[in-house]
């Protein structure tokens, strides 16, 4: 009976370790001190949870409406150049503007609990990154996104390193003249 109850504490105490360090990486994401990078080709399949389908098809839509309003305004050739143009920047650019959809939507979601993290991180995709730190990404699913938060996030409770003298450069990332 003891045995049992070791561990439900045990499992609470780890449970809320793990809160307590999503709540840390949490912060610092909305800070900026931490970006999250995603890979679109890892996460972007029926079934994930920051896939959309609509990404897919809304903006060819939009622009074949665009251009079969152009055809009807003006003519069949200016309207097959539409087209063209619209099927060419389709082609060109929905890449990038999927890969933009799913960082965001994947940054949404990690934030919101240490349960989707988990999820995401399950799956992989995801990379943790500290911007001007010397400490290489925390690559999911292989990496360990908790070790890497109680390594380089500090709280009240864990002894921040020695901070850098100011040697002139500006706290925004704007380098001033000596």
């Amino acid at each position: 009976m003891s045995d049992t109850q070791s561990y439900r504490d045990w499992r609470e105490k780890k449970a809320q370790e793990e809160i307590d360090l999503h709540e840390r990486l949490r912060a610092a994401v909305l800070t900026r001190q931490v970006e999250i990078y995603t890979d679109q080709r890892m996460l972007d399949f029926q079934g994930s949870p920051v896939h959309s389908a609509w990404d897919h098809v809304m903006p060819l839509m939009i622009a074949m409406v665009l251009a079969l309003v152009v055809l009807l305004a003006t003519g069949v050739a200016v309207g097959i150049v539409a087209m063209t143009v619209g099927a060419l920047a389709h082609m060109l650019g929905i890449k990038h503007f999927i890969a933009w959809r799913i960082r965001a939507r994947a940054n949404e979601y990690v934030v919101q609990s240490a349960a989707h993290l988990n999820q995401l991180w399950t799956i992989g995709g995801l990379a943790l990154y500290i911007p001007g730190g010397t400490e290489p990404p925390c690559i999911a699913p292989r990496g360990d996104w908790r070790r890497y938060v109680r390594r380089n996030l500090y709280d009240g409770s864990h002894p921040a390193p020695p901070e850098e003298e100011d040697d002139g450069e500006a706290r925004d990332g704007e380098v001033l003249p000596p």
